[in-house]
C-alpha cells in the first residue's frame, strides 16, 4: 500500500512532536535543577553545554518544520482572510473549515513563539561577554515559557485548551463582575470609615482599599470584622452588615455561580463536538444500499422470499 505524499508528512510531524514534546520537559526539568543548583563552577558549565545541546535541537527543528514541513506563507493569508470574512458574516464557513483555518494560523503562532525563544536563547549565551548582562540574563529566564508548547504538541491538551478558550467570555465578565464588586465596596468603606488605615485593612486611598478588599475574599475575615466593629464612629451592626455581605456576594455567590457557568460551557462545548461529529459521520458518503429507503427493503425481501418459495416448491415436485 502506497503513502501520500502528504500522509508522510504527517506522520513526521506527530514523531516530531512526540520527541519534542519529550525534550521540552527534559529542558524545563533542566532549568529547575539549575536554579536550585547556583554558585557551584562545574555545574555552571554542565548546564551551560546542556543548555546548548537544547537549544541546537530546537534550532533543527525549526529549520525542519520551515524547510520541511514547508508551512505555506499561502496558507496563512487564506486563512486569516477566510476567518476575517466569516466573523464578518461575509463568507460563512462551516466548523471543518473554520477549524482548519485556526490550526494553520496556530501553527504559524507557535512557530514565531518557538523561534523567538531560540533567538533569545542564543542571545543570552553572550552573557559572558557584556558588562551588564542583566537584560540577557532576562532572556535565558524566559527559556521557561517553552513549556506552554506542550500545548501545541499533545492533541489531548489541545482539545482541553479548546474548551477553556470557548469560556473565556464567561470568564471576562466575571472578572468584571468582581471588579465591580470590590471598586463599589472600596468606595463604600472609604466614605463609611472616613478614609481611616487599620492594621489589616486600608481605606485611605481606592487602590488600597480595593486590594485590601480583594485579599479579604481569599483569606478570612473574623480578624478584619473585630477591628472594624472597634472603630466607634460606626455603628458595629452596620459593619457586620458590611463585611458579611460582600464576603457573601463576593465569595459564596460569586465563585460558585462562575464555577457553574465554567462547568456548564465546558458542557456545552462538549455537546456541540459530539453533534458535528454526529453531522459528519450523517454526512459522509452512503452506500446504495443504505440510501434505500425501508419500504424499498420490504419490497426486495418480499421478492426474494417468493423466489425461494417457487424454489422449493419446484424441488418437492420433482
Amino acid at each position: 500500500m502506497t503513502i501520500s505524499a502528504e500522509d508522510r508528512l504527517k506522520g513526521q510531524e506527530k514523531l516530531l512532536n512526540r520527541i519534542s514534546g519529550i525534550i521540552i520537559l527534559l529542558n524545563v526539568i533542566l532549568i529547575g535543577i539549575e536554579s536550585s543548583i547556583r554558585g557551584n563552577l562545574t555545574a555552571d558549565w554542565v548546564f551551560t553545554v546542556l543548555d546548548i545541546v537544547f537549544v541546537g535541537y530546537f534550532t533543527v527543528e525549526i529549520g525542519f518544520r520551515i524547510f520541511k514541513l514547508r508551512p505555506a506563507v499561502s496558507e496563512l493569508k487564506q486563512a486569516v482572510k477566510q476567518l476575517i470574512n466569516h466573523y464578518k458574516s461575509q463568507e460563512i464557513l462551516d466548523e471543518v473549515d473554520r477549524e482548519k483555518s485556526v490550526e494553520v494560523i496556530e501553527k504559524w503562532v507557535w512557530l514565531l513563539f518557538d523561534t523567538l525563544l531560540v533567538l533569545g536563547s542564543w542571545i543570552a549565551f553572550a552573557k559572558h561577554f557584556v558588562t551588564h548582562p542583566e537584560l540577557i540574563m532576562l532572556l535565558r529566564i524566559l527559556r521557561i515559557l517553552r513549556i506552554f508548547r506542550i500545548f501545541s504538541i499533545s492533541d489531548y491538551i489541545k482539545n482541553i485548551e479548546k474548551k477553556i478558550a470557548a469560556v473565556i467570555p464567561t470568564i471576562s465578565i466575571f472578572l468584571l463582575l468582581i471588579f465591580l464588586l470590590v471598586y463599589t465596596y472600596a468606595i463604600l468603606g472609604m466614605n463609611l470609615y472616613n478614609f481611616h488605615r487599620f492594621e489589616n485593612l486600608d481605606f485611605s486611598n481606592l487602590y488600597e482599599a480595593m486590594l485590601n478588599l480583594f485579599m479579604l475574599m481569599t483569606n478570612g475575615w473574623s480578624g478584619i470584622l473585630n477591628e472594624l466593629r472597634a472603630y466607634d464612629a460606626i455603628n458595629p451592626l452596620i459593619t457586620d452588615f458590611y463585611v458579611i455581605s460582600f464576603f457573601i456576594f463576593s465569595v459564596m455567590i460569586t465563585l460558585n455561580v462562575f464555577i457553574a457557568v465554567m462547568t456548564s460551557g465546558i458542557q456545552d462545548r462538549i455537546n456541540e463536538e459530539k453533534e458535528q461529529k454526529i453531522k459528519q459521520n450523517s454526512t459522509t458518503s452512503v452506500s446504495p444500499e443504505e440510501a434505500i429507503t425501508l419500504e424499498e427493503k420490504i419490497d426486495r425481501m418480499n421478492e426474494q422470499l417468493k423466489t425461494l418459495t417457487e424454489q422449493i416448491n419446484q424441488s418437492k415436485n420433482r
